[in-house]
């Protein structure tokens, strides 16, 4: 960021040395503006040559000075100035013909030196702002970038190459799919931010679509005008519009209603809608992504979402795969998550012991990336040295430490009486689904509902032997009240 951090604010001042001191004293204290003086315009063009300054103000009175011709080169060129004429005695006609030229302000100095401070004063706060916002468009390209998304897996290098390949194709519209916290909000943002350098400095603009209620989400998406339903006090715009020239991000759009599917549709095909209650359409070129963890192809079968739409926004589909499936991008991640959160809570924790990251491998992720960043988030506040312990990795989780002993698969002897148990089969016939329910009931029987002991022989880690017993709602006989815990 240290292109836009060094960058100062300059004045350009075309002038006798009485203009330079009125100027100098128009400066706020203790801010970092550069002041360029000069009595010539040959001097002002070198200058100009060099570098382009934020503001000019140059006397109109100066002796070998043709304000009209240095107005025509200097609005000519392709860079934006801020002009500020000055005369003792300006004309009427100076004045319309400096304007016509593209001057912001003609003064009439000394007696609006005042004026003078005021203009200098708001030209500076707006540059200022200007650099905060290209900052800001600096650091998220910095961070949203492809670079940035980490993942060593093939899974993940096949997204990789597919996001390099649609970074340069603006315009074109990306279905992201995956599990909730997989990434699909980041990866949408390296698409943006990785684009064409008009493109990254564009607004992206992104919306949950079932973090708003059903009847305000049209309201959000398309804005509205004045005096639309009860509350509508004044006109609002909506993410279409202040998605111009950027990107709108639609995640879970799975979930979206087919009343404002077929609006959606529509505003897509069209590239252009209005507002609740307006009559004028508003054009927008507004590239769309959107995200779902949804089956669309179920949904599609089943009535919940528009074909047409799905085809619409599926151009380019990319599938984010579940953090469970890509092997060792887990301890990537993790690594990651330490670094950034040590650095921003001071913390002593920089590293995992060996332990930590098994615990860390042998977790399913049902919230994938999202809730690895929370735990190792957790795991860093919650840690007093600088290496994180399998201790800090099941409090962050919320649950309870495993005996050591458990960590390496169970040799066939050491089972005993639970090696070499058959599930029998019926004659029609079991499918896979039913066979792993049955196979888990069996050993939750043997070992008297020691999940402990039963996630060991079955080979899986707890938590997901948990999940497993929830989703097949297998119940304790003994404590039926208890099935789910």
């Amino acid at each position: 960021m240290k292109e836009f951090a060094d960058k100062s604010f300059t004045i350009l001042v075309i002038g006798e040395r009485d203009l330079h001191e009125t100027v100098r004293r128009c400066l706020p204290e203790g801010e970092a503006i550069e002041l360029c003086c000069c009595n010539e315009e040959e001097k002002a063009q070198t200058y100009l040559a060099k570098q382009g300054p934020d503001m000019i103000v140059a006397d109109f009175d100066l002796p070998r000075f043709k304000p009209v011709r240095f107005l025509g080169s200097l609005f000519n060129a392709s860079e934006r100035h801020e002009v500020v004429m000055v005369a003792e005695a300006p004309t009427i006609e100076t004045v319309v013909r400096c304007m016509q030229l593209g001057v912001r302000d003609f003064l009439q100095l000394p007696k609006e030196n005042l004026k003078l401070h005021e203009i200098v004063k708001r030209i500076y706060a707006h540059w200022q702002q200007n650099q905060k916002g290209a900052v800001f468009q600096a650091q998220q390209h910095e961070r949203f970038s492809v670079s940035g998304i980490i993942g060593a897996s093939p899974q993940m290098q096949h997204v990789i190459l597919l996001i390099q390949k649609i970074i340069g194709r603006r315009w074109v519209t990306v279905l992201i799919r995956g599990e909730t916290g997989t990434g699909k909000e980041v990866v949408a943002r390296a698409i943006h931010y990785g684009s064409s350098e008009a493109a990254k400095n564009a607004p992206f603009v992104e919306i949950n679509c079932t973090a708003i209620p059903e009847n305000l989400l049209e309201a959000e998406l398309f804005g509205y005008e004045k005096g639309a339903f009860t509350d509508a006090k004044f006109s609002k715009k909506g993410l279409f519009e202040l998605a111009e020239g950027g990107t709108l991000f639609l995640d879970e759009i799975g979930d979206m209603s087919l009343v404002l599917q077929a609006k959606l549709l529509k505003a897509i095909e069209e590239k252009r809608f209005r507002r609740l209650g307006g009559t004028q359409s508003i054009e927008v070129k507004t590239r769309i992504m959107a995200g779902t963890h949804a089956d669309m192809e179920r949904s599609i079968e089943v009535g919940r979402f528009r074909r047409d739409l799905y085809y619409r926004l599926n151009v380019i589909n990319i599938m984010l795969p579940p953090l469970r499936e890509r092997g060792k991008d887990v301890l990537l991640l993790a690594r990651h998550f330490v670094n950034h959160y040590a650095v921003e809570y001071n913390a002593t924790a920089k590293s995992f012991l060996p332990a930590a990251e098994e615990a860390l491998m042998s977790y399913d992720w049902p919230g994938n990336v999202r809730e690895l960043q929370h735990v190792v988030e957790r795991a860093v506040l919650l840690g007093d040295n600088a290496e994180i312990g399998v201790r800090e990795i099941y409090e962050a989780l919320g649950l309870e430490p495993q005996p050591q002993a458990s960590a390496p698969a169970p040799a066939r002897e050491s089972q005993g009486p639970f090696w070499g148990r058959v599930i029998e089969i019926p004659p029609e016939g079991l499918s896979l689904r039913d066979g792993e329910c049955k196979l888990i009931e069996e050993i939750l029987r043997l070992t008297k509902w020691n999940k402990t002991r039963a996630s060991q022989i079955l080979g899986i880690s707890r938590p997901r032997l948990a999940r497993k017993i929830e989703e097949y709602r297998i119940t304790d006989p003994r404590a039926p009240a208890h099935a789910y815990s």
